[in-house]
């Protein structure tokens, strides 16, 4: 073997070597992405917790009008 076949053997490794590397951070990057953001999980408690506030609020109103008939 000489000198060029080593050299080029030697290239081609490390041609595949960052390709692995470079598809290895772009699978991590993935992994660590939120599936929500802050802002859309905080609207969506936001609106979970108004839902069951009005909702308790009919609740209490109905049951005052029993007690004001009885």
């Amino acid at each position: 073997m000489n000198i060029n076949t080593i050299c080029l053997i030697l290239l081609v490794i490390a041609a595949y070597l960052n390709i692995y590397l470079s598809f290895n951070k772009n699978k991590q990057n993935k992994k660590t992405k939120l599936p929500i953001s802050s802002k859309e999980w905080r609207e969506k408690v936001e609106d979970e917790n108004f839902k069951s506030w009005v909702s308790n609020r009919e609740k209490l109103k109905e049951k005052r009008k029993v007690d004001f008939s009885n």
